[in-house]
């Protein structure tokens, strides 16, 4: 459903408490904005995270490789590092 709104002399778009709960969009919320197909898209940073981590997954599924393994690699190579013996 769309919603109607204005934007101000200043340019500032008011987004209504509704859409902002929908999108768990609270002050101080950082969000990303994208014209897309003639289309403002807004989603916060959250979600952007969300859906980079989702896409990895997918793309690293059956492969052995991970994020957790990346960082367990580097941990044990700066653990080497620490280590005067």
């Amino acid at each position: 459903m769309d919603t109607l709104t204005k934007v101000s002399d200043g340019g500032k778009l008011n987004l209504p408490a509704s859409l902002r709960r929908q999108l768990g969009i609270e002050p101080g919320t950082s969000v990303l904005l994208r014209v897309e197909d003639g289309e403002l898209r807004i989603r916060t940073v959250r979600e952007a995270v969300r859906r980079l981590q989702a896409d990895a997954a997918r793309l690293f599924a059956g492969s052995g490789d991970s994020v957790d393994r990346f960082l367990a690699e580097r941990r044990a190579e700066a653990a080497r590092e620490d280590d005067p013996a």
